[in-house]
């Protein structure tokens, strides 16, 4: 009997050193449906210790629910609070600071890497938001990388708001354009779209320390345009 206690005690000890690894903040750091890449941009989800569950892209808190880890079978199952996942659940491969979901989604394998984070990871359209000033225009060979033209451009400002609306002014600080903005799910792609004629035009985004910066392929060359922060 004494020997049988003991066993039991130390499943349960097993089962919730499991589950313990599992709580705390995970960043998605690939998902291939397939043979397709399908990464979320800045994707991360919170498992907590009384068994709810929430998940997001960035700032944005996207959906809450409640989680269950079958630690003898290694099953992760997510929940909305009403019900459970349809596809069902994850079969989970978990260490100190990564962890593997796996499962079959209409008759296609789904695997989804993550690790573990301090903090969320912050998003395109999070790092956008505020004063942005243009400080250099160039042409790059999309090849080399290597510079071949430098453009002498209005050092013109934008003011990105977080509702998705933004202004356009020029180097003396006249407005000049409204509009609105869009980043995408999975790309990072910046769309601006005018007020005054819904004209769209579409940059790839990127950072680099303090400058952001916007790509656009124009006939043989890369033109890439600079901005630094500009909160006044």
């Amino acid at each position: 009997m004494r020997a049988l206690i003991s066993l039991s005690l130390i499943c349960i000890c097993l089962n919730s050193f499991a589950q313990n690894d599992l709580l705390g903040l995970w960043e998605v750091n690939e998902v291939t449906v397939g043979d397709r890449q399908l990464t979320p941009t800045a994707k991360w989800f919170l498992f907590e210790k009384d068994g709810t569950l929430t998940s997001g892209n960035g700032n944005i808190e996207n959906f809450g629910g409640t989680f269950e880890y079958n630690s003898s079978n290694k099953e992760l199952m997510h929940s909305n609070g009403k019900e459970p996942d349809p596809y069902g659940p994850f079969k989970t491969r978990l260490t100190d600071s990564q962890m593997t979901w796996e499962r079959m989604e209409d008759g296609i394998k789904v695997v989804v890497q993550l690790s573990r984070v301090d903090k969320k990871p912050k998003a395109p359209w999070d790092l956008l938001q505020g004063g942005w000033q243009i400080s250099k225009s160039e042409g790059v060979d999309p090849e080399t990388g290597k510079v071949k033209s430098l453009y002498d451009i209005d050092k013109e400002r934008y003011f990105f708001m977080w509702d998705r609306a933004y202004r356009k002014f020029n180097s003396t600080g006249q407005m000049i354009e409204t509009g609105v903005w869009h980043i995408g799910g999975h790309s990072n792609e910046v769309w601006t779209i005018s007020n005054a004629d819904n004209t769209k035009t579409k940059w790839q985004l990127s950072f680099e320390d303090n400058v952001m910066i916007w790509s656009q392929k124009r006939g043989n060359e890369m033109i890439k345009v600079h901005f630094e922060r500009n909160e006044d």
